[in-house]
């Protein structure tokens, strides 16, 4: 299985918040779509802060391209909520 990495710059500490809370909402709508007692034997994300001088970079990890496209309509609509 290839993992499909998202790599995401962030310009402060408010865009790592929504990030975060962009992440938050994609779980919580993956665990109310999933079937009972379904469980993964891996995570379904990982993120990792990758260093890259004054910019502070996040890479997220998905197991599918469906998964990351699926993350990218959460994180769209988390950067433009004000």
């Amino acid at each position: 299985m290839t993992d499909v990495v998202v790599r995401i710059d962030l310009d402060d500490s408010a865009a790592e918040t929504k990030l975060i809370e962009a992440v938050d909402q994609f779980t919580l709508s993956r665990c109310s779509s999933a079937f009972p007692g379904q469980q993964d034997d891996a995570p379904d994300i990982m993120i990792k802060t990758i260093p890259d001088g004054e910019v502070v970079c996040k890479s997220v990890i998905f197991q599918d391209q469906k998964s990351a496209d699926e993350f990218l309509y959460f994180w769209r609509r988390a950067r433009r909520v004000a």
